[in-house]
């Protein structure tokens, strides 16, 4: 428990030393970390909440403006959480050890809203990804 704590503490620390526009808080052994993303004059606002316990991956959940999950855009089906890597391609799998929200997760986190913009425009997920439509998947 001590040790999960000091690695919320360390990522707090990183956080606020990185980026002026988070807000970060440790509630109940869970850094909860709320930001915002405005990828060009025309966009909204997006405002996210990221929550990470030091045990699971971080989560980004959108609080506003709402986006539906449909297929084509990058995020998780089950609770519209967004999809910021695949841990086979990125060879990534996240552990506390090696890896640090504030070099990571916020930054794929602001391109993810970038990429969100490009696709009201195109119609397509233009970052290079791996297709995981649900649709795509029961064929």
């Amino acid at each position: 428990m001590l040790i999960r704590k000091s690695i919320l503490i360390r990522e707090k620390k990183l956080l606020s030393t990185h980026y002026d526009f988070l807000d970060s808080n440790i509630k109940k052994n869970v850094l909860i970390v709320k930001g915002f993303c405005k990828p060009t004059v025309q966009s909204p606002q997006y405002k996210y909440t990221l929550t990470y316990d030091a045990i699971n991956p971080p989560k980004v959940l959108i609080d506003e403006p709402e986006i539906e999950y449909n297929d084509e855009i990058h995020m998780y089906p089950r609770d519209n959480s967004l999809c910021l890597y695949h841990s086979k391609t990125d060879n990534l799998i996240w552990d506390s050890k090696n890896h640090h929200i504030f070099d990571t997760i916020i930054p794929w986190t602001q391109e993810w809203f970038t990429y969100y913009e490009l696709y009201n425009i195109t119609g397509n997920w233009e970052h290079p990804h791996i297709d995981h439509r649900i649709n795509k998947l029961r064929e």
